[in-house]
Formats: structure tokens, C-alpha cells, sequence
């Protein structure tokens, strides 16, 4: 076996899950092993993977400046002859390469395609960002052969007990595998339907004989006090057991939509403010992005939005586009 490699990926929660996929495919293919560094919260991604060796949780206390150079040279002498990748590639990630003693490999995050495209929406930026999704930039910091985006989709490895344990919450609830999951939050409110939207669309998906149930995290649950509402109820690895479960996920841009991917669930993702070609896009075969394509699209990397802007990207997205999307195999 090579010597296993230091990866480095510290956040957010769905960019560290499209780092799974990748760890999959460099072990599938070259049986490579990674001690994996990222933030506690999501350490549990990472659990019973067969590429990890091992997972290093980084504190908010360790992201202090003096203590993140105090780790970064802690890791080193722990680790001096694993090469190091480096998936971040921020201003504290650049401490670590620089501290480094064995070989160092990194990746282009394509930022100023990124910065052109969002100026020009010109078409020859759109196709270069287009060539390669984030798992695809990421697998080149080590491969020169890019596979396909199906072949990176994300990885979660569930434990028997986690699967089961799922099914029978969801037996306890009224829930089966015909269920649709719903994911109606967002960290920034431009990237998905209002509330009212998302109630409204469920009493619409009722009326069409589906079944749903709520999953996610926030401040103010959708359906408070309903037994389908498990909002807060279910930890990221229970989330994904759940999913596993379901149907299909229906989501704005989302780290639950890589989540879904993760498992093998469909997911039917709605676009607004963000767009494919960021390339943070679930690709699963069977996976839809609903976007309507407008002159002021895309208007931000991660989904904020101006104060003037009325979401029109957002909510001209219909619910029967939304439905048509779930009949289409």
C-alpha cells in the first residue's frame, strides 16, 4: 500500500461531502489512503470510509491564527513523510503548504474563470467552467486523467445499524421508501422558496398523491409539531440514512442535495441565484437541476443576493416543473 496522504478540507458541509467521492476514487483506483483534516462537524462524513485511514477534527479553537500554526507544525511532525493535498486552498491552508516537508499537491479552483463569468456571462468562461465540476478540479491535484462527474459523485459509507435504524423512525412516522423528502432551507434565503412557497407546494404534492417528509436544520421548522417534520431531529449521518430511504430529495442549492448523492437518492435540485457552472451540481445519472435561465443569472457564488433583487430565478421555478422532474426516470 503507498504511504497515505494528509487531505485537507476544512469546510463547508457540502464542499467537504464532494471530497468523499473523490477519496473513493483514488482508493478504488490506486488503493490510496488519506488522514483526512477537517472541521468537527464534519468529521462524521468520513466515518467507515475504506479510503480513510484516519480523521483529524479541527476545533474552532484551533482556526485561531497562533494555534492554527502551532497545529500545522504539530501535523507535520506527525505525519513528515505523507504527501500532502490540499482541497481548500485559503489564506490558512497556504500556512499549512508552507510549513510542509514532503510533496504538496493542489488544485485550480478556476477563480478567475469565475470572477469573468459573473462579469460577462460570456460564453467562452461558461464553457470552460462547464469542462469540469468541483470533484472533477478536485481529482486533479493528483490525477491527469479526469473521469466522468458520475464516476465522482459523493460517497457515504452506512453501517447496518444506521440504515435500519432509519427505516424504523421512519416506520414510527408513517414513512416508506415512495416517501419525497423535502430540504426547504437554505443558509442564505435567495436560494430557495419562501416558507409560504414550500407549504404551498406541499399541499400541491398532496393533492398529486405523493408522500413527504421534512429533513434539515433551522431556527423555525416548516410544519413545528408534525411527525414528517424532522427538522433538527436527525444528525448529518442519520440525515443521510434517512435519505437513503426515500424516493427522491427535492432541495434548493444545498449541502443536503450532495447528501442525497451520497446515499444514491435522486435529487431534484432548484437553482436561483447560484448555477451549474460553479460546479457544485449533484451529478448522479438520474439527478435534475431546475433553473430558469435569466440576463442577471448567475448573480452570486454562494447565493446571496442584491436588496433590489425580487428572486425571480428562484420563484418563476413551477411546481409542475418540479413534479415533471420527479416522473422523469
Amino acid at each position: 500500500m503507498p504511504e497515505p496522504h494528509v487531505l485537507v478540507r476544512l469546510s463547508s458541509f457540502g464542499d467537504v461531502l464532494l471530497t468523499t467521492g473523490v477519496v473513493n476514487y483514488w482508493y478504488k483506483t490506486s488503493r490510496l489512503q488519506f488522514h483526512i483534516v477537517t472541521k468537527e462537524n464534519f468529521a462524521c462524513i468520513f466515518e467507515n470510509h475504506p479510503g480513510v485511514k484516519s480523521i483529524i477534527p479541527i476545533t474552532q479553537k484551533n482556526l485561531n491564527c497562533f494555534n492554527w500554526w502551532k497545529f500545522c507544525h504539530r501535523l507535520k511532525q506527525e505525519y513528515p513523510s505523507s504527501p500532502l493535498i490540499d482541497l481548500h486552498v485559503n489564506l490558512r491552508t497556504a500556512l499549512l503548504r508552507h510549513v510542509w516537508s514532503d510533496k504538496i499537491y493542489s488544485y485550480s479552483k478556476m477563480s478567475l474563470y469565475r470572477r469573468l463569468f459573473a462579469k460577462t456571462r460570456l460564453s467562452l468562461f461558461r464553457q470552460k467552467l462547464l469542462s469540469k465540476n468541483v470533484p472533477q478540479r478536485y481529482i486533479s491535484a493528483l490525477s491527469k486523467i479526469t473521469p466522468s462527474p458520475a464516476e465522482l459523485t459523493p460517497k457515504i459509507f452506512l453501517k447496518k445499524n444506521e440504515i435500519s435504524h432509519a427505516a424504523e423512525k421512519l416506520q414510527l412516522i408513517g414513512a416508506g421508501s415512495e416517501h419525497i423528502a423535502i430540504h426547504p432551507y437554505a443558509t442564505h434565503p435567495a436560494k430557495t422558496w419562501t416558507k409560504d412557497k414550500w407549504q404551498q407546494f406541499i399541499s400541491f404534492i398532496e393533492n398529486q398523491g405523493y408522500e413527504w417528509l421534512i429533513i434539515g436544520q433551522d431556527k423555525r421548522p416548516l410544519f413545528p409539531g408534525k411527525n414528517k417534520d424532522l427538522t433538527n431531529k436527525t444528525s448529518i449521518r442519520e440525515t443521510g440514512a434517512v435519505l437513503s430511504h426515500c424516493k427522491a430529495l427535492i432541495t434548493g442549492d444545498s449541502g443536503p442535495m450532495h447528501l442525497a448523492s451520497a446515499v444514491g437518492t435522486r435529487v431534484v435540485s432548484l437553482f436561483g441565484p447560484t448555477s451549474k457552472e460553479w460546479g457544485f451540481y449533484p451529478a448522479g445519472l438520474n439527478d435534475c437541476i431546475l433553473k430558469t435561465r435569466l440576463k442577471c443569472s448567475p448573480c452570486s457564488l454562494h447565493g446571496k443576493s442584491k436588496s433590489t433583487c425580487h428572486h425571480e430565478c428562484i420563484n418563476s421555478i413551477s411546481f409542475d416543473q418540479v413534479i415533471k422532474a420527479l416522473k422523469t426516470d
